[in-house]
């Protein structure tokens, strides 16, 4: 959590510079994930063989706040999100819910479109296994960073649509396991997704 305060406090200096509100626009955004993590494996059981599968995609969602400031071509543009992604595994299905700050570069290629990269911090707040008999939940890392890179496209002088993919950076292992804390089986929460989101500025 620390480490999240940080970020965002180095977001709050990064916008004290911006002194011409022509340059600077906030407002909402949202949209959809369709998102899948990496592979989930299990520990043998009485068979003592391990099996892996791979996840499949599914749909979630995210909305937030989002902070602009453009100069002549470009603009920086960090987010500030609630996101739950959706992946499942044969009869599990695997759901994280997350905060998320993406700090974006952008660059304008033409009048109304852009494109852009960055890292985002994500902030894991809480994992869900369903369909599957397990007592608790480890994750390694509460906080980790992926990488987005987009298109974006300003359809009204209010309204931007983008689209990015967003790959995880390392791996992030999540453990399940059973009352007496035995390890049944690892999930890697690394994701790898395709997100369409729709800004509203203010």
């Amino acid at each position: 959590m620390k480490n999240l305060i940080i970020v965002l406090l180095l977001l709050s200096v990064t916008f004290g510079f911006a002194q011409d509100r022509k340059k600077f626009s906030f407002g909402f955004t949202a949209g959809f994930n369709y998102n899948s993590n990496g592979e989930y494996v299990t520990n043998g059981g009485f068979s003592n063989i391990a099996q892996q599968f791979n996840s499949d995609k599914k749909t979630g969602y995210h909305g937030g706040l989002y902070f602009q400031y453009h100069a002549k071509s470009m603009y920086l543009r960090p987010e500030v999100l609630y996101t739950k992604t959706k992946s499942a595994y044969n009869a599990a299905d695997f759901d994280q819910t997350k905060l998320e700050v993406p700090i974006l570069l952008g660059l304008d290629v033409f009048k109304s479109v852009s494109i852009f990269a960055g890292p985002s911090f994500q902030y894991v707040l809480e994992n869900e296994f369903e369909g599957f008999d397990v007592d608790n939940i480890d994750i390694e890392n509460d906080l980790s960073v992926n990488l987005q890179v987009g298109l974006a496209i300003q359809i009204h002088k209010q309204i931007r649509v983008d689209v990015r993919y967003e790959k995880g950076v390392s791996d992030n292992i999540l453990t399940l396991k059973d009352e007496t804390n035995g390890i049944l089986n690892r999930l890697d929460t690394k994701p790898e997704q395709i997100i369409l989101s729709v800004s509203l500025s203010l």
